[in-house]
């Protein structure tokens, strides 16, 4: 067995509260079988899109946890301000413009460009530079359980 020390960062937003937790944690255990596959998958292709020098980081958020990588730590709460409110707004324009189930949200700023999608019950944030193809994204997506879009 090998040691491995781990660090997670919890954000917690409730009721406009933002509640942060930091853990650092020694694990001597041996691996766990996955809980949840899709989302370790989605993980796993996710970390391989993260290492693109374009992409600023992601936000992977499963049903039972979330994970949250970013360049810029200290826009951790800004970013998923940002993930979730793109969720809510996309939901809220298919809704009142009755355009049924959202494949993909884009959004873009100065200089930002944020993915937004859910694959099954995992919702997927990837933010990246303005003049990244997110297109290529959305190809390494496209091979994991769930992935729907058949317009790319």
């Amino acid at each position: 067995m090998s040691k491995k020390r781990s660090m997670s960062n919890t954000i917690m937003v409730e009721e406009g509260a933002v509640i942060e937790t930091q853990e650092v944690q020694d694990d001597v255990s041996p691996p766990v079988e996955n809980e949840d596959p899709e989302y370790e998958n989605l993980f796993d292709a996710i970390q391989e899109i993260k290492k693109r020098s374009e992409v600023i980081g992601y936000i992977l958020k499963g049903e039972s946890k979330a994970a949250v990588d970013l360049n810029d730590s200290a826009k951790i709460i800004e970013y998923a301000t940002l993930s979730s409110q793109t969720f809510e707004a996309a939901k809220t324009l298919a809704s009142t413009f009755r355009l049924e189930d959202t494949e993909n949200i884009v959004v873009e700023g100065k200089n930002l460009k944020l993915l937004c999608l859910e694959l099954g019950q995992n919702k997927i944030s990837i933010f990246m530079q303005k003049g990244t193809d997110h297109t290529d994204i959305l190809r390494v997506l496209a091979t994991q359980p769930g992935y729907t879009n058949t317009g790319s």
